[in-house]
């Protein structure tokens, strides 16, 4: 029990899972129905992550700690909170995490994309009412964003550790997690269900923000995205010699969407018998938060700068209708679930 202690603490403090080891050197994996191995697997999904934001706001101040945050943070709390959707049912604590962290990164994309409009509106020669304005919108989430770090314990006198972060890993080193075939079709599950909500969910990509419009959508495919990226090496790529499922994809192997952030998936050592996925599928989806976060920043920019209402501008709808109608007709998504439902029904006895 102390061993088991001793490596699954090291796990946590650890900033690259991929390759941690135990004390005698040898990799913390084990026999499939070893429960005490069988945590380490989803502590591996949130060490790295935890210890970036250690790093961030530890012994830091309020402006030190907005100012690290907004440089490097926010794909830390998409990735927390993407871990926290997956285990929202198992406890009432992790929908408090999902909340924390989801604070975090809107006070981070809040600032940023304030700042990045006031940029824009400078540097399109705005006239000096409407810079202002977005100057003052720019500072208002600045001022909102340190005041929650101080508000919900991330930070505290700048000198000493996160109480917030101490709360958490407190919480995720006693966790009991299930088994690791029933946390993996926990994981799975969560998974397919959202893609089948995907699918059945009709998006009006004329709408910007409200509803289920434009931003919607990209929020839904990358939330998958991030679930798969962050599973630690639960989902990995088929083998690379495998044809395509879907030709209209292929192409993609070779495009720039193959390295993106949205599409590194690292096998694991903590867990050896991960779920394959088409990697052309996987980039379609990809492709298309990429595109569609193009489209959306690019829309709220002429949209924030007239003060025009929440209706993607003309020039752009045709370019956001092809992009869904390629997604539709393609059915990526669709290829996409049956392939994860494929893992589930292999997991079965």
């Amino acid at each position: 029990m102390l061993r088991s202690t001793l490596a699954i603490s090291a796990l946590l403090l650890c900033s690259a899972v991929v390759g941690c080891s135990g004390s005698d050197g040898e990799p913390l994996v084990g026999d499939e129905s070893n429960l005490e191995q069988a945590s380490v697997a989803p502590l591996a999904r949130f060490s790295p992550h935890l210890a970036n934001l250690h790093k961030a706001l530890d012994g830091k101040s309020a402006e030190d700690a907005a100012d690290d945050l907004v440089l490097s943070g926010r794909m830390t709390a998409f990735s927390l909170q993407a871990l926290c959707r997956v285990y929202g049912d198992a406890d009432p604590m992790f929908k408090e995490m999902r909340t924390d962290f989801k604070g975090l990164e809107d006070g981070i994309g809040a600032y940023d994309k304030w700042n990045k409009i006031y940029q824009a509106a400078i540097e399109q020669k705005s006239d000096a009412t409407t810079i202002a304005r977005l100057k003052k919108d720019r500072d208002e989430a600045l001022v909102t964003f340190t005041r929650l770090l101080t508000d919900r314990q991330w930070i505290t006198d700048g000198k000493t550790p996160s109480a917030r972060l101490a709360e958490l890993d407190t919480f995720l080193k006693a966790f009991k997690w299930l088994p690791r075939a029933e946390d993996r079709s926990l994981v799975l599950e969560s998974m397919s269900d959202e893609l089948k909500d995907i699918k059945k969910t009709t998006y009006d990509v004329t709408i910007l923000e409200e509803g289920d419009g434009l931003h919607q959508l990209r929020r839904d495919i990358r939330w998958v995205l991030m679930e798969s990226t962050v599973s630690n090496g639960m989902i990995v790529y088929k083998d690379a010699s495998e044809k395509c499922s879907v030709p209209a994809y292929e192409h993609l192997l070779s495009e720039p969407i193959a390295t993106s952030k949205y599409t590194v998936l690292k096998a694991s050592a903590v867990e050896p018998n991960p779920c394959q996925v088409d990697k052309c599928v996987f980039l379609a989806a990809a492709q298309a938060v990429e595109d569609l976060g193009a489209l959306k920043d690019q829309a709220e920019r002429e949209v924030n700068i007239k003060n025009s209402g929440d209706v993607v501008p003309e020039s752009l709808q045709p370019k956001a209708k092809a992009l869904y109608a390629d997604l539709v007709e393609n059915d990526a998504i669709g290829a996409l679930r049956g392939q994860i439902d494929a893992c589930q029904t292999a997991l079965k006895p």
